[in-house]
């Protein structure tokens, strides 16, 4: 699913610092977006990811800061045509985000620290249903990458379970200046 090619010149960017992998991982996934079906998308950035989790500057300070006891978002990237954006997200220590959905398709990888995620699915098919099941909990940790689905139930929670502010890098479908939240719906944890 990788283009050899592709990754080998993300591994030079990579050496070379932010001011190179940054621009060359967002060439690949608007490339990607270009010639691949959306839904497989998620997937394929996932395998590009791991090279920019690598370069240990990659986020200015500013960056990776925190205001107050809630996570906080910061762009990286907007992709001049909406397609994709590219966040920085810090999770303060204990913190867990609300049980949600999104309304655009997702790649994140951890780039300090540890998140868990809990997945769920809705506990009733039907459109005013808020109430969801947890079927999966994964621990992610430094360099973990995972994909939200495309037109499929991507209803999840983060949470960071150590004592330190964890980082994730995200890449969202669409313009998240303009989406906002990106969340489509919050649920509540039903047994």
């Amino acid at each position: 699913m990788l283009d050899l090619v592709d990754l080998e010149d993300h591994r030079k960017a990579a050496a070379v610092g932010p001011d190179a992998v940054i621009p060359a991982f967002c060439k690949t996934v608007g490339r990607l977006l270009a010639d691949h079906p959306l839904t497989e998308v998620p997937e394929r950035i996932a395998g590009y990811m791991p090279t920019l989790l690598s370069v240990p500057d990659l986020l200015k300070p500013e960056q990776k800061t925190l205001s107050g006891e809630n996570y906080e978002k910061h762009e990286v990237f907007l992709c001049p045509h909406d397609e994709f954006s590219v966040l920085a997200v810090v999770w303060p220590a204990g913190i867990h985000s609300p049980i949600h959905d999104h309304l655009t398709w997702c790649t994140f990888g951890i780039f300090e620290g540890e998140i868990q995620e809990t997945v769920y699915e809705a506990a009733d098919v039907s459109a005013d249903c808020c109430d969801a099941i947890a079927i999966n909990r994964t621990h992610h940790v430094e360099g973990s990458v995972a994909h939200l689905p495309v037109n499929a139930s991507n209803i999840h929670c983060m949470h960071n379970p150590g004592k330190t502010p964890a980082v994730s890098i995200h890449v969202y479908g669409g313009n998240s200046s303009k989406l906002g939240a990106n969340v489509e719906k919050i649920y509540t944890a039903r047994s």
